[in-house]
């Protein structure tokens, strides 16, 4: 892990290939999840965790962990979760387009 906030696509895809109980969420907008995503992760656009109306939306005993393009939207979600109470959230080190490039190559 890169830091305390922040896993790489490849940790992610070892949580995820061991089944661990990760809240997989992109904060990216509809028009981009139709683009590309990753398998797994449900759609919820930074806005609705910026103000607050996603936080229920948090699956109980699942770490959340949050991507967007390229890991700076995140950063404020990120941010906005954890002054919330949620202190074991973490974001993907360089979104979508790093698990592209590190780990599964498919669509631009």
């Amino acid at each position: 892990m890169t830091t305390p906030d922040t896993l790489t696509p490849r940790e992610l895809k070892e949580l995820l290939d061991a089944g661990a109980p990760v809240d997989l969420v992109d904060v990216r907008e509809p028009h981009e999840w139709e683009a590309v995503r990753i398998p797994g992760a449900r759609l919820v656009p930074m806005a609705a965790w910026l103000d607050g109306s996603a936080l229920p939306s948090l699956r109980p005993g699942h770490r959340p962990v949050f991507y967007c393009r390229s890991g700076v939207r995140t950063l404020a979600v990120l941010a906005a979760v954890r002054a919330a109470g949620h202190t074991g959230a973490v974001h993907l080190e360089g979104g979508v387009n790093a698990w592209v490039r590190d780990v599964d190559p498919g669509p631009p």
